[in-house]
């Protein structure tokens, strides 16, 4: 078995390190070592994989460790390399890879000036619990500036079952922001109507299972048809007085149910819906500039305003 493939370290022991431990240990690699800063969080860990040594000390890494996942919040990435920089370690045939989609790979210099080879390895999925992901068919984000650990990331990914693509330092910020629009604030738009449907009233009724096919189905859609052609809704026909009764009857409801940014979400996503609209037809029409209108008149009422 190769070096790299057998002397792996895993230094922090979060929600990604459970998905990650999982795939590597399914394609045969070899956990030496758990790192966290707390020993029940490392032992864990350990326990789930059956990985002999865990600690909540760097010094306990074996110095024939090759392969180091920096599995650790995005705020520690730079302390850690760091700490990792001052150890007895064999840099200069060692691999530190950090996990951050948002920052890119100058955190870990203090390695790279041991002469370490350095990389981050984002994972485009979402790890919302230490509840293991699978991973498999996923896309991975390879970022160095060394061709050589640039293939051995491939192929390990690829032996993961994942899908590797290269991403350049410079463009890692809206590369993230982008998983932000398509997970986080997903979430947080079924959030809203989650919090919408419970104020129609729907008695004896799952709002999971009701909503659930509308949100597979457009998914399917942009598949199928990319976002442009999967739009639909009031905002897409110009149906201007749909979104007035939506805002007004939310208005309606008891105040303390929902924030002033709550409104001001649903107008700022009616506008960048437009911008969908623009792009599947070339053009606003009278209808469409109509409600663009009304939506910047109460977008600037709603952000002078105490309301709600």
């Amino acid at each position: 078995m190769p070096e790299h493939k057998k002397n792996i370290a895993v230094i922090g022991a979060g929600k990604i390190s459970y998905s990650l431990g999982h795939a590597l240990q399914k394609s045969k690699y070899n956990i030496t070592i758990v790192v966290s800063r707390h020993l029940t969080s490392a032992k864990k860990l350990a326990d789930k994989f059956r990985i002999k040594k865990y600690s909540d000390h760097l010094n306990d890494i074996p110095e024939n460790c090759r392969l180091f996942f920096l599995a650790v919040p995005d705020s520690q990435i730079k302390n850690a390399a760091d700490d990792l920089s001052r150890l007895k370690l064999d840099f200069k045939h060692s691999l530190f890879v950090h996990l951050s989609g948002a920052h890119d790979v100058s955190l870990l210099n203090s390695l790279k000036n041991k002469n370490a080879k350095t990389a981050s390895f984002h994972i485009m999925q979402t790890f919302p619990t230490k509840k293991v992901v699978n991973i498999k068919n996923s896309f991975v984000a390879v970022e160095t500036e060394n061709n050589q650990v640039k293939r051995v990331l491939f192929q390990l990914a690829e032996s993961l079952g994942l899908n590797p693509f290269e991403l350049k330092s410079e463009n890692k910020t809206l590369y993230h922001a982008a998983g932000v629009f398509a997970s986080n604030f997903l979430t947080c738009n079924i959030f809203n109507s989650e919090k919408l449907f419970k104020e129609s009233k729907i008695y004896n009724s799952n709002f999971y299972e009701i909503i659930r096919p509308i949100i597979y189905t457009t998914l399917r859609n942009i598949k199928r048809e990319r976002t442009i052609k999967a739009l639909s809704g009031p905002v897409e026909r110009g149906d201007l007085e749909t979104i007035k009764g939506h805002l007004s009857g939310i208005k309606k409801e008891n105040k303390n149910k929902f924030s002033k940014i709550f409104f001001m979400n649903y107008i700022i996503q009616s506008l960048s819906l437009l911008d969908i609209v623009n792009s599947k037809y070339g053009n606003l029409n009278k209808r469409h500039l109509e409600i663009k209108k009304y939506l910047m008149q109460e977008l600037k009422k709603y952000s002078s305003s105490k309301i709600i």
